[in-house]
C-alpha cells in the first residue's frame, strides 16, 4: 500500500513539474542552463538529506555505476530532450508523449531482464499508445 501511495505522489510531482519547467523555459533560458539548475538543486537537496540523515554512501561500485548511467540517461539526456520539447511545444501534448517512458521500460525490461510480458500488458500498452495518439492529434 505504501508503494502505491509513493507512486501516486511521484505521479503528482512529475505531473506538476512540466508546468514549472515550461514557465521557466519561456524566456531565454536554454535547455542546458535549465539542466544545470535542475540537477544542481536536486543534488543539493539530496546531499542535505544524506547529511541530516547521517547516511553513509558506501555501496558496490557496479551498482553505483548502473545508477549513474541511469542518471545520465534520465537526469541529463531525457531532461535535455524534454526541455527542448517543452520550449517548442505545448505542455498538454509534450508531457503525455514523454510519459510513455514506462512503455519503453516495460519493453526493455522484457528484453534484457527477462521480466514477464503478457497479452494483457500488451493490450494496456496499446491503450496507452492510442491515448497518446489522440492527445497528439487533438493539438492539430
Amino acid at each position: 500500500m505504501r508503494g502505491l501511495i509513493f507512486a501516486i505522489l511521484a505521479s503528482f510531482v512529475w505531473g506538476t513539474a512540466p508546468v514549472l519547467f515550461k514557465i521557466g523555459l519561456k524566456g531565454n533560458v536554454s535547455p542546458i542552463t535549465a539542466l544545470v539548475f535542475h540537477n544542481l538543486s536536486a543534488f543539493l537537496l539530496a546531499l542535505f538529506f544524506v547529511i541530516v540523515g547521517g547516511m553513509k554512501i558506501i555501496h558496490p561500485i557496479r551498482e553505483l555505476f548502473f545508477i549513474a548511467m541511469g542518471g545520465i540517461m534520465s537526469g541529463f539526456l531525457g531532461l535535455f530532450f524534454f526541455f527542448k520539447a517543452l520550449k517548442e511545444g505545448e505542455v498538454s501534448v509534450v508531457a503525455p508523449v514523454a510519459s510513455t517512458s514506462p512503455l519503453w521500460g516495460a519493453l526493455i525490461a522484457f528484453l534484457f531482464l527477462g521480466e514477464p510480458f503478457s497479452l494483457l500488458r500488451a493490450f494496456g500498452i496499446l491503450l496507452v499508445v492510442c491515448g497518446i495518439a489522440l492527445i497528439s492529434l487533438s493539438s492539430r
